[in-house]
């Protein structure tokens, strides 16, 4: 059964994620953290295949953070009706290697676009893809930029979650499941 999120909901676990990331900041000073958590469209955050994909993502992530010969010296997840979300703080201390590392896996894996994965400096900014002259997020539907798409909702909710649906649904086919 579909759970939807409620707005207070939202805020309290958009607070949750400043809260971990503050932690983490503060406990590695001076070291990357980063943030992954879901692209999904509506009112409804949760769902068996949401979860399949972000399992997905953090073992992508984790997986190539260590090959990048990064340390992970601490994770943390959250998963609640508002969505899933895993914080790492990392023993590196160059933001713009990691960003470059998850733009490439945003951009390349087949789930990539669905995963949002923010990178923060010692200060705890977000590092944006414009830094790295890395191209904008496309739209899951037209391929234009995603932001330019979602401002002026070219597209339906509707339409959105039926392309995530299928770009997750293509992805299980492809790996047998």
């Amino acid at each position: 059964m579909e759970k939807y999120v409620e707005l207070e909901e939202m805020l309290r676990f958009r607070e949750k994620k400043v809260r971990i990331q503050e932690e983490l900041r503060e406990k590695y000073k001076g070291m990357v953290t980063m943030a992954l958590a879901m692209n999904i469209p509506g009112p409804v955050k949760t769902s068996p295949d949401f979860l399949l994909a972000f399992d997905e993502g953090t073992k992508t992530l984790e997986e190539a953070v260590s090959d990048s010969g990064i340390g992970i010296k601490e994770m943390a997840g959250v998963s609640e009706n508002a969505g899933y979300m895993k914080f790492y703080a990392l023993d590196s201390f160059d933001p713009a290697a990691v960003k470059c590392l998850t733009a490439r896996l945003e951009e390349t894996h087949p789930l990539g676009r669905l995963w949002d994965i923010d990178v923060y400096d010692k200060k705890g900014v977000s590092m944006s893809r414009e830094i790295l002259s890395a191209p904008a997020r496309k739209c899951l539907i037209c391929g234009q930029d995603a932001k330019c798409c979602a401002r002026s909702r070219t597209h339906s909710v509707e339409e959105l979650i039926r392309q995530v649906e299928h770009i997750i649904h293509d992805w299980k086919i492809h790996q047998g499941l």
